[in-house]
């Protein structure tokens, strides 16, 4: 499935709802600020997805992103990155936070 282009929306904690691009792992992004989400598409269940880290930075083209957290992703088996563009710092940590509580990605809680 090719994913550039695919929008889908997430629910946080709050019930606030987030348009998030799709995109391939290996997309090289320009330097905005964003938050992103690694991501894997569910075995068997087309357009379902499973997530293992909510991050924020103030560059996305800056890669990798989340150097710490490459272990975990390669053992997740990360394939898409879902992105939405913010320039906002606060209210990217406010997204990050909700969505954490939301989905409770694996390589947040480690």
């Amino acid at each position: 499935m090719t994913y550039d282009g695919t929008v889908t929306t997430l629910t946080g904690s709050s019930g606030r709802q987030y348009m998030f691009n799709i995109h391939p792992r290996s997309t090289t992004f320009q330097a905005k600020p964003g938050v992103y989400i690694m991501a894997r598409e569910k075995a068997g269940v087309p357009n379902t997805y499973e997530f293992c880290f909510v991050g924020e930075t103030a560059d996305l083209s800056k890669r990798p992103l989340s150097p710490d957290k490459q272990p975990c992703f390669s053992k997740f088996g990360v394939t898409l990155i879902f992105l939405i563009e913010e320039f906002d710092a606060n209210k990217r940590a406010s997204v990050v936070r909700d969505l954490v509580q939301a989905y409770v990605p694996s390589c947040n809680t480690l």
